[in-house]
């Protein structure tokens, strides 16, 4: 049987590139989002990390002039 389709591959070799150009297209699209997704839950969790702060109160230090 796999020599069949490698015959049928040499004399028509276009299925085999466009079937290859279309994963390496999913492999990208695949990337980016994870990218993408990676960046997203970074923002999110920093801004958690922002929100859950305790508010400071500010003292400022007295300081004597002798």
């Amino acid at each position: 049987m796999s020599t069949l389709l490698f015959a049928l591959m040499r004399e028509n070799p276009l299925p085999g590139l466009a079937a290859a150009s279309l994963n390496v297209i999913v492999a990208l699209c695949l990337v980016t989002l994870s990218v993408l997704l990676g960046i997203t839950i970074a923002m999110i969790a920093w801004a958690h990390s922002l929100a859950a702060r305790a508010p400071r109160a500010v003292r400022l230090e007295r300081r004597t002039l002798a």
